[in-house]
């Protein structure tokens, strides 16, 4: 993997924390729900939290215990006081482990024993017109919050930037996906580095030499689904095994590039949460907020675009989404499949093998 790639993909957490802590209004955000273009918009720096690996046993007491990790993960950072300088957190509800997030985050806030304020964003997925109108209501009152952390209002000049970043945002994340596709494409964990820098605001530089590094000839194409990974040590496992994840469904691979709310700025803040609704409505399924046939339909889709010979499902302890998906998934894709639970990395490596000897 490149060195240079890697080393900026895990920057991008301090170098969001230094300008929050200079004192740009940076404002975290847990979820595909919610629109970076709109928080830009509203003055905002938008910053997705990461899962990073944390003591959860005080974010348990809160939590409860039977919650994905990832939630517990970004209680325990928070709990900590690692986002102090942030200006507050969004979070979305697009799981009942981030409900059951934020409705903790924000009673602590209450009480004094988290500094920064908390706003679930609510978002419905249903291909209705009502299902538009409630979500764009939701997102006009995200904006209006957003307004009063940050200190700024929605103006002309402020979509007009925001709009011109998340296209330049959007190409760059097309590119990455797209050049996995290709026999000599990249790793999937330089393309997992490259999306995470991109996402953060640089244009990872694709076509830059080093920028992305190839895989091995004779390593096995797999397709990744399942729980989101917490970091990229899942990724690191399967290629250090003679595979390589060619594409994936969680929210911050392949999916990143698929809410695109268009190159047409909207010329009022009511106009610009309708984009944002739409765009996320017709963005990749994901496996807490769709159709099992979408799932699996998007699955045979990745799987034949990027030319994976194996489908890999990884989901972890309390994140049952996936599950319901599985059995579409597996037959939708026609090819040799198998189900992790856990994420025990011998339990990884055995069902790699198991794939590898089918495929």
């Amino acid at each position: 993997m490149s060195a240079v790639l890697a080393e900026r993909y895990a920057a991008r957490v301090p170098a969001a924390l230094r300008r929050a802590e200079a004192g740009d209004a940076v404002v975290g955000i847990v979820g595909r729900d919610v629109p970076a273009v709109l928080v830009a918009a509203a003055g905002g720096v938008p910053f997705r939290i990461p899962a990073e690996e944390a003591d959860t046993a005080e974010a348990a007491e809160y939590l409860g215990g039977a919650v994905d990790r990832a939630a517990l993960l970004v209680a325990a950072a928070m709990l900590a006081g690692r986002y102090d300088a942030l200006r507050g957190v969004l979070v979305a509800h697009d799981s009942e482990a981030s409900v059951r997030l934020a409705a903790a985050l924000h009673e602590l806030h209450r009480r004094g024993r988290i500094r920064v304020p908390v706003l679930l964003v609510d978002q419905v997925h249903l291909p209705r017109e009502s299902t538009l109108r409630f979500n764009t209501g939701r997102l006009l009152g995200m904006v209006e919050t957003v307004e009063g952390w940050t200190g700024s209002s929605i103006t002309a000049a402020s979509l007009a930037a925001a709009w011109d970043g998340r296209s330049a945002t959007v190409a760059a994340l097309r590119r990455i996906r797209d050049a996995r596709s290709a026999p000599d494409g990249p790793t999937g964990t330089a393309a997992l580095h490259a999306y995470g820098v991109t996402a953060a605001g640089e244009d990872a530089g694709v076509d830059a030499d080093g920028a992305l590094d190839a895989r091995e000839a004779a390593a096995l194409p797999v397709w990744l689904t399942g729980s989101a990974p917490i970091s990229d040590r899942l990724y690191r496992l399967v290629e250090s095994a003679g595979a390589v994840i060619v594409g994936e469904d969680h929210d911050w691979g392949d999916p990143v590039a698929s809410d695109d709310p268009g190159d047409v700025v909207p010329r009022t803040r009511e106009e610009a949460a309708l984009a944002a609704a739409s765009a996320r409505l017709h963005g990749d399924p994901a496996s807490a907020t769709s159709s099992m046939a979408a799932r699996a339909a998007a699955t045979a889709a990745g799987v034949g675009r990027t030319g994976a010979r194996a489908l890999l499902a990884v989901v972890r302890d309390h994140d049952d989404g996936p599950l319901w998906d599985w059995s579409r998934q597996r037959a939708a894709a026609g090819v040799p499949a198998v189900l992790v639970r856990g994420d025990d990395p011998a339990a990884v490596l055995d069902g790699l093998e198991t794939l590898r000897r089918s495929a």
